[in-house]
């Protein structure tokens, strides 16, 4: 499909600052500093018609990977009471695979307001950005685990994306961890063992079906050296009126010090589709870039190899890296 880019004009750039700014100002928010209450229950007060996860993405030292997401409800099915789950992928080092999206009664989860404090089921995380304590026990992987933020906690301008002219079909996101260190023990399969490694956690909200503003996405991070990065380009399905547009975020970050989250610039160019399970395809050829006067970014992410494909249809849940095709089978690829 063709997408239109946002143009990086100084009329383009003045209308997003005006939305962005009645966005702080409505929701009280610091244009450069996240506050702690900004990862709790964001979408309390509209819960039979919203959706919200908490996600955990954590590298081991010993090459396995877990991800864990606390979820209010799936995010295909916002209308409705709450229906928590959590979604567990464990990719041992040994080749022991684990994924399960393991529903809970709504009476096992709850949520503060005030902070990260999210319980589904026997499952908990609490954290104030700048650490967090995870505790799992669910899909046969038992973990207790701490995240501590090591690149400062992040959202785009307000963090929300809306999806109609009068702004009440919206998605928000933060990154409380965008690069954050790992410790702990996990127990798969019986056996205990102490665990380091790095981690990364955001938290997203919305009202609307994904599918229904969405075409497709593509989210990645990294972390070389002190430099860590967080690039997305959403695709619209037709924004206003005026067709399917690319709206992009990046963040990079040096350190304890954010360097630019400049969203305008960053341009991404794809190719070599090949056909992906859930009769959708996805490119395996990826150029990322971002230039300014001040300086320029070039990312190049080739010979990319699928780790999951979760399912996004209606009665499934979960969710990993990248969404791809979600207009009669949504799938979700992560590489």
């Amino acid at each position: 499909m063709h997408a239109h880019n946002i143009p990086d004009t100084p009329e383009v750039r003045a209308k997003i600052d005006e939305v962005q700014n009645a966005a702080l100002a409505t929701l009280g928010i610091d244009a450069k500093k996240v506050a702690v209450w900004e990862d709790g229950f964001r979408s309390v007060d509209e819960l039979d018609h919203s959706f919200e996860w908490w996600y955990f993405d954590m590298h081991l030292d010993d090459g396995s990977t877990i991800v864990v997401t606390f979820n209010s409800k799936p995010n295909t099915a916002p209308d409705g009471p709450v229906d928590p789950s959590v979604l567990v992928i464990y990719h041992g080092a040994d080749g022991t695979k684990i994924r399960e999206d393991v529903r809970h009664p709504a009476d096992d989860f709850s949520a503060k307001r005030d902070s990260c404090d999210v319980t589904v089921g026997p499952n908990t995380v609490r954290g104030d950005l700048e650490h967090y304590e995870l505790h799992i026990d669910d899909a046969g992987l038992v973990a207790d685990l701490r995240l501590d933020r090591q690149s400062p906690s992040w959202r785009p301008g307000a963090g929300l994306t809306y999806f109609d002219s009068a702004q009440k079909q919206h998605m928000g996101w933060v990154v409380p961890v965008p690069y954050g260190t790992l410790s702990g023990t996990i127990t798969v399969n019986g056996e205990t063992r102490e665990v380091t490694g790095s981690g990364y956690h955001d938290h997203n909200w919305g009202n609307k079906v994904m599918n229904a503003g969405l075409d497709h996405w593509y989210w990645g991070r990294a972390h070389v050296g002190d430099y860590t990065v967080v690039y997305v380009r959403l695709t619209t399905k037709g924004l206003f009126g005026l067709g399917s547009i690319n709206i992009p975020t990046f963040l990079l970050a040096k350190g304890d010090e954010v360097i630019t989250d400049d969203m305008v610039p960053l341009r991404l160019e794809t190719s070599g589709d090949v056909d992906g399970p859930g009769g959708q395809s996805y490119p395996t050829d990826l150029r990322w870039s971002w230039k300014t006067d001040e300086g320029s970014v070039e990312m190049h992410i080739t010979n990319v190899e699928m780790i999951e494909a979760l399912d996004m249809e209606p009665t499934h849940k979960g969710l990993a890296h990248a969404v791809f095709g979600m207009f009669e089978h949504p799938m979700y690829y992560d590489f």
